[in-house]
């Protein structure tokens, strides 16, 4: 679990009682572990294997936009506001999850705050530089797309 950068802040005596609320899942390749448009409630964390992003395209395909590996997570947003998931989650090898379910992190939040703290603040570090990797895509993009247009 030190390896998982959402633990960082974490001492030996805290990750105790984050150990004790984490469950292990494990999928065959090709699983889908949610799809699209269902409601989420957990921190997804994969401890082994891959897993592929995928997005519906207008003619109904999947379309991968990401392949995540061992360490990574996934599951954020909609383990922070309840949301439906943006994208399908499909395991491209054998694959095992470590899983945060909102119900027991909220406990975890009335009953040791300080820890929960602790999470959400790598959680919004995270987010953080997703977002600013987004912001600079993006900009790319948009240099790209000026340039052709001249």
């Amino acid at each position: 679990m030190e390896r998982i950068h959402i633990f960082r802040d974490i001492d030996g005596s805290e990750m105790g009682v984050i150990q004790d609320l984490l469950q292990s899942r494990d999928y065959e390749p090709n699983e889908i572990i949610y799809r699209e448009g269902e409601k989420g409630d957990s921190l997804n964390i994969i401890e082994k294997g891959k897993v592929k992003i995928n997005k519906m395209m207008v003619e109904g395909d999947q379309f991968c936009i990401a392949t995540l590996k061992e360490g990574d997570i996934f599951g954020i947003m909609s383990f922070l506001d309840g949301s439906a998931h943006d994208a399908t989650i499909v395991s491209d090898q054998q694959t095992r999850l470590t899983v945060l379910r909102k119900p027991d992190f909220d406990g975890l939040l009335m009953s040791n705050p300080l820890v929960a703290g602790k999470v959400l603040r790598r959680l919004a570090i995270h987010l953080a530089a997703i977002v600013r990797n987004m912001n600079s895509q993006y900009i790319d993009l948009m240099h790209l797309m000026f340039r052709k247009s001249r």
